[in-house]
């Protein structure tokens, strides 16, 4: 199996997720995120020639390139291993206890709580997440939030292209505790960078969160805009949300003068555009989270929504004692409505994850057929997943990712 070799050679090939860690690493008078539209995507453009030390960094804590599961015996203690969602050490099925984030936030409004919580308990000065951009709502943008209005401007998914991780290292700069929340994927940067800069451990506090099934491209929330006849287009929206208020809610576009443009949750994934997204998605070995402290995700049997519910309901697993305790005190505190649930509440309610993980070694084996370049996965249990399945199953994965390489979907144009 052949790795890339330089951020070039990451997004060239396909494996960029657009975190925007390396706009911080490099600095962005080197590198800046810029849309490459269509399909709209956020990636990085070279703005100079990198040094080799700064190429190093960057294949070190590329979340696009290397991801490591392995199980710390001090971080991850009295955790049990499960061959396909990792390290957990509790499970829970519940919602946020205030009726307000519960009904706004998505999947219950757990991590919105768990946000509110943690700076209005004071332990930590701020949250870094994502909101959608008050100036072109269909896109996200980094947010640090340190009060409630804040974390809740942010409640409610956001599938399109974001860069959390932008000006990471800043953050560190400013020496204060922090948590993140922020995609799989994200959180995975944030744990390689641990093994280079030792404030990752001072100063982020907790790592939380989500089952991540994919985000789609720009072009996917245009698509809708264009089946609801939206007027205007993304340059006359006050608003878009993916999800929220109820459970899932509906994808609202809102325009300038106030009217208001639905599509159900399930269309708008499944609609007759359906929907596109990045390759390196379709090889994630991580789309739930293992490196981070708490994850949370919707409570769906079978994992799709069935009928429209109020405020719905989640699933949270801690995977490290501080994440554990973190949940603790949310649920002492009022913040949380919990009953404890096991491992198997994710098996029945996240299928899909558990699907993807047993075929990734296939659809490893068809990047090497191809002599594509691949991410560098350890410590993920893999062979474990892959053991569950059959050959017929393997066969297909392994097709199907041939067939994408044959179209042309794991390149992209040069940084």
């Amino acid at each position: 199996m052949r790795h890339p070799g330089s951020l070039r050679e990451i997004v060239e090939h396909g494996l960029c997720i657009g975190c925007g860690l390396c706009q911080s690493v490099a600095g962005p008078e080197r590198v800046q995120m810029r849309w490459w539209d269509p399909p709209g995507r956020l990636r990085p453009r070279l703005l100079g020639e990198l040094d080799a030390a700064t190429e190093r960094r960057i294949l070190a804590t590329c979340p696009g390139v290397r991801l490591d599961g392995a199980v710390d015996p001090v971080r991850n203690a009295g955790a049990r291993i499960d061959p396909c969602f990792g390290p957990w050490i509790r499970v829970w099925k519940g919602h946020a206890s205030d009726p307000e984030i519960h009904h706004m936030a998505s999947s219950g409004g757990g991590l919105s709580a768990l946000g509110v919580y943690l700076v209005e308990s004071g332990e930590v000065d701020f949250i870094l997440h994502l909101r959608a951009s008050p100036e072109r709502p269909m896109r996200s943008e980094r947010q640090s939030s340190s009060t409630r209005a804040e974390v809740l401007a942010g409640a409610g998914s956001r599938y399109g292209p974001s860069a959390p991780l932008v000006d990471f290292m800043e953050q560190l700069d400013r020496g204060r505790p922090f948590a993140l929340i922020a995609k799989p994927c994200d959180v995975s940067a944030v744990h390689n960078l641990r093994g280079l800069d030792p404030r990752v451990d001072e100063l982020v506090r907790y790592t939380l969160t989500f089952s991540c099934g994919t985000f789609a491209d720009l072009q996917c929330s245009r698509w809708m805009l264009d089946r609801q006849g939206v007027p205007g287009g993304e340059d006359n929206l006050s608003l878009f949300r993916y999800r929220g208020y109820g459970c899932p809610g509906p994808t609202r576009a809102v325009t300038k003068d106030g009217t208001v443009y639905d599509e159900p949750y399930l269309d708008f994934w499944y609609g007759p555009h359906g929907w596109t997204h990045q390759f390196r998605c379709k090889i994630c070995a991580d789309p739930t989270g293992e490196t981070a402290d708490v994850t949370v995700a919707d409570a769906w049997p079978g994992g799709s929504p069935g009928e429209e519910e109020w405020g719905g309901s989640c699933l949270l697993a801690s995977r490290t004692p501080a994440g554990d305790g973190l949940i603790e005190r949310a649920i002492e505190a009022g913040a949380l409505t919990l009953e404890t649930r096991d491992i198997r509440a994710f098996h029945e309610c996240q299928p899909h994850q558990v699907v993807k993980k047993q075929g990734l070694k296939a659809r490893l084996r068809a990047i090497e057929d191809s002599d594509s370049l691949a991410p560098r996965f350890t410590d993920l249990r893999l062979d474990d997943a892959a053991a569950q399945r059959d050959a017929e199953f393997h066969r297909r994965n392994r097709q199907g990712t041939r067939e994408r390489i044959a179209r042309g979907v794991n390149r992209e144009p040069r940084p």
